[in-house]
């Protein structure tokens, strides 16, 4: 066994025990010494971190077997693109997180009390301490709206990377315990049964999970349970070192639930624990908190960020290039192609076509006329494009791929989802032609908020509403 450095911002692992595989210090992620928690150099420093590409990079990908291209796409649908305005949002969001993980520093001395407090707490020495660090009355809440398929999850994933795994410091120089664990990041799903009940269970899971031997916590997961599992969450966050909150998946189906109670419940965690929270959810789910009381503002106000369906492509791209090739775009080029078009010549590019293979002028035209704007659609539908392509390499010739076949693939792929296709297709023609249950239905694909006119619909609203 041997110690290492993991000099990553904005968890930096200081003394990283390297073990052996099947170890138990290799599955919990052991270190030596306490972590350090630092800013992102800059924007740009951190919109590199956040980028992940398609496939993986070979220098003669494209020159490979169709095996070779198929097994280089197994981590397709992790390639992550980063805009400008998401990089500015996650700059903000990590400047929080960093400031909230120094003021709570086991290091600092009064933060070591009200640390420890807990710990003598759950071993029965005494109750959950009432008394709050000076740092833990203003809270820190982020938000991230959108439609489905905007890419909200797939932002999650990536905070999720950049923040890293859970971990253990196993020191003889801790004052109070020789044992802290920390937990980066915590990703939860919107329960699935509605509950507050449900919601805990999910917390309580996530810990133990990461914990492979959790008898020195036994007495704060036991309590995770029946009537003392709000305050046993609260103090298992504060004892686990929890860095961030993220609650992932609240929908129009969510409203049916007992909608009140859980975001009561984070408020309350959030408030008391200064943990920051990371709420995502559709713009329906949102609309519709929003007729709750302002006893869940908290939740709902916090640093906002919109993941909104991309507009359409130009129509004029070979008067914007003027008559060069798209290998001769230039930034300024790229700016006036509009995002849709920036997303489509990023996923013809992933590796797998040779670089001198233009993209079709048109394609993103193409693409648009299935996905609507919305980046989940796209990734599936040029990850299936790009395997046929693979297979059958013969369709490249003469400037292929054609738009038949674009079209053949994408509408194959997006089979799935052409009810909600359609009911996009009609919202855009006359938000009126959309009947009552298509409403019902799809309404998480539909683009309520400034850009719809969401008086028009608080009825069909309503009927989702359930135990607010």
């Amino acid at each position: 066994m041997q110690l290492a450095e993991a000099a990553i911002w904005p968890v930096h692992r200081r003394g990283l025990v390297v073990a052996e595989p099947d170890s138990l210090e290799s599955y919990v992620n052991e270190t030596s010494e306490l972590p350090e928690f630092a800013h992102p150099p800059n924007k740009d420093a951190l919109e590199a971190r956040l980028r992940q590409g398609l496939v993986v990079r070979s220098e003669h990908l494209w020159k490979a077997a169709a095996e070779v291209k198929v097994r280089a796409m197994t981590e397709f649908d992790k390639g992550y693109l980063v805009t400008e305005d998401v990089a500015r949002y996650t700059y903000a969001l990590v400047s929080g997180y960093v400031d909230r993980m120094k003021n709570s520093s086991i290091e600092r001395p009064r933060y070591r009390r009200y640390f420890y407090s807990f710990q003598e707490a759950i071993q029965g020495r005494g109750p959950i301490p009432s008394r709050e660090d000076f740092d833990t009355l203003t809270g820190i809440n982020f938000v991230i709206t959108g439609c489905s398929q905007s890419g909200k999850t797939a932002y999650i994933q990536r905070l999720r990377n950049l923040f890293g795994p859970p971990f253990r410091v196993v020191s003889p120089l801790l004052q109070g315990a020789k044992l802290v664990w920390y937990f980066p990041i915590v990703v939860l799903q919107w329960p699935a049964c509605g509950t507050l009940k449900g919601l805990l269970e999910q917390i309580r899971e996530k810990f133990v999970s990461e914990i492979k031997d959790p008898a020195s916590l036994t007495p704060v997961f036991r309590k995770m349970r029946g009537k003392t599992a709000a305050s046993a969450v609260t103090a298992a966050s504060i004892l686990l070192n929890v860095g961030m909150f993220v609650i992932d998946g609240a929908n129009a189906q969510s409203l049916k639930g007992h909608v009140r109670d859980i975001l009561k419940f984070l408020c309350a965690l959030q408030g008391h624990t200064n943990i920051p929270l990371l709420f995502s959810c559709t713009d329906v789910f949102m609309a519709g908190a929003k007729m709750l009381d302002s006893d869940v503002d908290a939740v709902l106000r916090g640093r906002r960020f919109e993941f909104k369906p991309m507009g359409a492509p130009p129509e004029n791209i070979a008067s914007i290039l003027g008559g060069r090739s798209l290998r001769e775009v230039t930034v300024d080029d790229l700016d006036q192609l509009d995002l849709w078009y920036q997303f489509n010549l990023w996923f013809w590019g992933a590796g797998l076509l040779s670089p001198l293979l233009e993209m079709p002028l048109d394609l993103p035209r193409w693409t648009y006329e299935f996905c609507h704007g919305r980046i989940g659609w796209l990734a599936a539908g040029f990850r299936a494009l790009h395997e046929r392509l693979a297979w059958e390499p013969d369709l490249l010739r003469n400037g292929g791929p054609t738009r038949e076949l674009v079209e053949e693939v994408f509408e194959s792929q997006l089979g799935t989802y052409q009810p909600a296709r359609t009911a996009i297709e009609k919202f855009k023609e006359n938000p009126s032609f959309i009947s009552r249950p298509a409403v019902k239905q799809y309404l998480d694909h539909l683009p309520f908020g400034a850009s719809a006119n969401l008086a028009g619909f608080a009825p069909q609203l309503r009927l989702g509403v359930g135990h607010v």
